[in-house]
Formats: structure tokens, C-alpha cells, sequence
């Protein structure tokens, strides 16, 4: 108990230390920043070397300022904005053309997050919310986006256990590897009974201007709805509506067809 809540101050301090930075003061140093934050100069000295090592900071003489790692940070924060910004209009369009909820998602680690949620008017609906997150490898989403991450990260995301969600969930790491490399080829996935019982989704990815697959775009409603025969429409729909978003994203595609 006395470790943890060791570690909880150290991360409260190190980020109490990083908030110090700002456009009129750039700069500090160990010594003012204990004064700052009535912290010892050894636990700042020691904050600031791992901050540092992490590349939160950077040392500039004998002053520190804030380090590129949260620059980098920032534009995954810029880039989720802008998918959300370009994303909505499209994904509006989409429900009302299907009549079933759907959302724009990403992956972090091995969950996928809802970053937008545009619900249709039926009465029966699936819960899902903007921050929800779910396993990748029960969803529609998130299986569009471990097809297009390397390798290594895919099988990585797969290690970490196949949990059991719905009747269909995965079950097997070979079976669900091919699968995965079928949707890549096929360009959408259709996950049925995976994440719930009597639950149909289905999911295509949208791109960045640099042809990279950054999200994915996923409708879902229950099996009495979404029937076999409406399936391969609703993957149209959904297909167009990702490439119409990754058009808004900059994406060109016949800049990226590989000679």
C-alpha cells in the first residue's frame, strides 16, 4: 500500500513538473522548480532525470525544457480532433442511409476506442459510447485495424488472449491470423456473434493522407435487422463513407498505388 501510493505521488509530481512549461517560461531548473512546487531537490532531481530519459524534457545548458516525446503526443491528440471534425458529417450521412448506429474508432494497444458515435432511431440498439472501449479482437473495428498495423504488433495485440465476449469470439491465434489477413485483402470485416449474442457489425478503414490506416468506420445492430442479404449493401455504404472520410483526411489513392 505505502508503494503505491509512493508511485501515485511520484507520477503527480513528475506531472506537476511538466505543467511548469509554459510559452512565457520555457525554461527551468532543478532548483526553481523545487522552490516552485515545495518538493525536495533530490526527488526533482531524480523526476527530472526520468522525465528527461522518457523524453517528456530535454536538458538546454543547465535548464531543462520540454521534450519532443510530447510533441509527439500532441499530434495523436490533433490527429483524433481531425478525424472527429472530418468524420461526422459522413458518418451522419451513412446511418441515414442504413438505418444502424456507427461510430469511428482507433486502436490503442490492444482495445479500440469509439471516438464517434452517430445512433439511428430504432428502438432496439446495442450501448456503446464515445470512450468506450472493447477488445480489438471481438470487433468489426478493431480487426479492419490489427490488418493494417505490422505484423509484429498484430501477433503482439493476439498474444495478449482472446477473450471470450460473444458465441463467436475468437478462440484460436492461427484461425483468427487468417482471418485477419483475409479482411486486409478484402478491405471490410463482418464480425457476427463476437462481441454479443445476436449482434452483427461490420467495419472498413479509413486512411491519413499518407495512406496509413488510422481508423476504422463500423456500423452494428442486431441480426434480426441486419440480415445476410443486407450485409454485402451495408458494406458498400460503409466502404464509401471510409473512403469519402479518408478523401476528407487528404487521402489521395492514386498517389499510393504501389508500381
Amino acid at each position: 500500500m505505502a508503494t503505491s501510493k509512493s508511485l501515485l505521488q511520484s507520477v503527480q509530481n513528475g506531472l506537476s513538473i511538466i505543467k511548469l512549461f509554459t510559452k512565457d517560461k520555457p525554461l527551468w531548473g532543478i532548483t526553481e522548480i523545487s522552490r516552485e512546487l515545495n518538493v525536495p531537490k533530490s526527488s526533482v532531481s531524480r523526476l527530472v532525470a526520468d522525465l528527461t530519459e522518457e523524453g517528456y524534457l530535454e536538458k538546454y545548458g543547465k535548464q531543462y525544457r520540454l521534450g519532443l516525446t510530447l510533441l509527439c503526443l500532441a499530434g495523436v491528440l490533433t490527429t483524433h480532433l481531425e478525424i472527429h471534425r472530418e468524420a461526422a458529417e459522413p458518418l451522419n450521412s451513412l446511418v441515414n442511409r442504413i438505418g444502424e448506429t456507427a461510430h469511428i474508432s482507433v486502436l490503442e494497444g490492444d482495445r479500440i476506442i469509439y471516438l464517434l458515435k452517430t445512433e439511428c432511431k430504432h428502438p432496439v440498439r446495442l450501448l456503446s459510447y464515445i470512450g468506450k472501449d472493447n477488445p480489438a479482437v471481438c470487433t468489426s473495428s478493431g480487426l479492419v485495424l490489427l490488418a493494417h498495423q505490422p505484423m509484429e504488433k498484430t501477433i503482439e495485440v493476439i498474444g495478449n488472449g482472446l477473450p471470450k465476449m460473444g458465441p463467436n469470439s475468437f478462440t484460436n491465434q492461427e484461425e483468427l491470423l487468417q482471418e485477419i489477413h483475409y479482411i486486409k485483402e478484402k478491405g471490410f470485416a463482418i464480425c457476427i456473434d463476437v462481441l454479443h449474442t445476436d449482434a452483427v457489425s461490420i467495419a472498413a478503414p479509413v486512411k491519413d493522407y499518407t495512406g496509413k490506416v488510422i481508423a476504422a468506420v463500423s456500423a452494428a445492430g442486431p441480426r434480426q435487422r441486419i440480415s445476410e442479404s443486407k450485409m454485402m449493401e451495408i458494406v458498400s455504404e460503409i466502404t464509401k463513407t471510409a473512403e469519402a472520410i479518408s478523401k476528407r483526411l487528404g487521402y489521395l489513392e492514386s498517389v499510393f498505388i504501389d508500381i
